[in-house]
C-alpha cells in the first residue's frame, strides 16, 4: 500500500483497533493496517479501511498528521492533541483526535486516542 509519500523507513503493521461506544460495549476491527511516517519534525500516519461503530455504513483511510515523536533506543514515542484526522478527501474536525500516545518500534505499533468523544485503542505487530 503505497498511499504515503517515500519513506525509507515505511512499514505496514497490521492488528486489532478497539473503539469504546460509550455505551459499555466497545466496536472491535481485527485486521487493521497503519502505516506511518515522519515529515517536517512530525509525525503522520493512516489507519487503513476502518470503520469506528458497527452501523458505519463504508470503511474509510483515516490519515493524521501532525502528531509529535520523541527518538528513543527502540523506536518512537507518539503524542498529540487537537489533531484534525482527513479521510475521504477532506478534514473531520467532529472526530477531532486529542490525548493521542502511541509506541512506535520495528516490531510493534500501540495508539491510544479520543476520536472525536470515542476512545480508540490500537496494537499491532509487522
Amino acid at each position: 500500500n503505497n498511499d504515503l509519500p517515500n519513506n525509507p523507513t515505511s512499514r505496514c503493521y497490521q492488528g486489532t483497533m478497539k473503539v469504546d461506544q460509550n455505551d459499555g460495549t466497545f466496536y472491535t476491527q481485527n485486521d487493521v493496517e497503519v502505516d506511518y511516517e515522519i515529515k517536517g519534525g512530525k509525525l503522520n500516519f493512516v489507519m487503513y479501511k476502518v470503520k469506528f461503530a458497527s452501523g458505519m455504513p463504508v470503511k474509510l483511510d483515516m490519515v493524521v498528521e501532525g502528531a509529535d515523536y520523541v527518538e528513543n533506543g527502540s523506536g518512537y514515542s507518539v503524542s498529540g492533541n487537537g489533531l484534525v484526522p482527513y479521510a475521504m478527501g477532506g478534514p473531520f474536525e467532529k472526530f477531532t483526535i486529542t490525548e493521542l500516545n502511541g509506541k512506535i518500534t520495528d516490531n510493534s505499533f500501540t495508539l491510544n486516542f479520543i476520536c472525536g468523544e470515542y476512545p480508540v485503542t490500537y496494537s499491532g505487530t509487522k
